[in-house]
């Protein structure tokens, strides 16, 4: 008896397992590649504009500007994936002057739910430009990357991740919910989310980075030479710099601990902690530091 039940046991296991596998069979898929390249002289603008997809930019030696736009359609069967990458997904490239624009924004159909059709279709852009090229971006929901550019960086986005690494120049971008990471040798910097981390890594004039939530962490490389602000409503703000550097710091926290490594007096008080005072003489350039709710640091790098 004890035999026939364990035989059991194991059959009943390995019909419930192939059940599952099939419940869980993967839909077809439709994938195609649309690429696009346009002559172009270094100073132009790459102006981008998606309702949602992950966009990667990143520089070629080359005067051009190179376009792959990757889409995939997921569905019951191949034939009617197909027809959505056909009929739901609507795209445009343009080459003006020595600026080129792409437009991309997924169509839904009357009758059928938002959020389905965005599920259906996945969208991937990846473009290579000059290293002397301003990019210009606006997108829904995605995550964005742009990789050694000399220009000028400006956009926003609904929801994503914003990565900006090796850049030269200005820089200003702001995401509704999402971390930014930005880093290079830089003329001004003004970064902003709603709810996300906020990293900061090399040199600039200026820095404006504000988080409503989140952590804001910068470390600066060489001598600021404006004003810098650094906010976030519910997060830690910490702040390395180097030892040499002359500023006028001030640094304040609602509900949280102040922390200064430089020989700076601090002060703590029920509802705020701070510190203010100057750095190897003071100068014209200065750090602010404010969290509402977290913990307020100045570090030597």
């Amino acid at each position: 008896m004890k035999r026939i039940h364990a035989y059991s046991g194991v059959v009943g296991l390995i019909v419930v397992v192939a059940a599952v596998l099939t419940a869980f069979k993967a839909e077809p898929i439709a994938r195609d590649v649309i690429k696009k390249e346009y002559k172009v002289e270094p100073g132009g603008t790459l102006f981008l504009e998606l309702d949602r997809g992950d966009v990667e930019v990143e520089s070629t030696n080359e005067n051009a500007v190179k376009i792959e736009l990757e889409r995939r359609a997921r569905a019951d069967d191949p034939d009617e994936a197909a027809r959505i990458l056909e009929s739901a997904h609507r795209y445009e490239f343009n080459k003006q002057n020595n600026n080129v624009s792409i437009e991309s924004r997924v169509e839904e159909r009357r009758g059928q739910m938002r959020w389905r059709r965005g599920q259906l279709i996945k969208i991937r852009l990846t473009v290579r430009v000059p290293e002397e090229y301003d990019v210009s971006f606006k997108t829904g929901v995605g995550n964005i990357t742009i990789m050694e550019i000399s220009g000028e960086i400006t956009g926003r986005t609904g929801a994503g991740n914003i990565l900006l690494e090796d850049i030269e120049g200005e820089v200003d971008v702001k995401s509704g919910a999402g971390n930014v990471e930005v880093s290079g040798d830089l003329e001004e910097i003004d970064v902003a989310t709603g709810a996300g981390n906020l990293t900061i890594y090399g040199r600039a004039d200026e820095m404006n980075i504000i988080a409503g939530t989140g952590n804001v962490t910068v470390e600066i490389q060489g001598q600021p030479r404006g004003e810098n602000n650094f906010r976030t409503g519910a997060g830690n703000v910490s702040v390395s710099i180097p030892e040499d550097v002359q500023l006028v710091v001030n640094g304040t926290s609602s509900l949280g601990k102040v922390t200064c490594e430089f020989p700076i007096e601090t002060s703590n008080k029920l509802l705020s902690n701070s510190f203010s005072g100057e750095i190897n003489g003071g100068g014209n350039a200065s750090i602010t530091m404010s969290a509402g709710v977290g913990n307020v640091s100045l570090l030597r790098r």
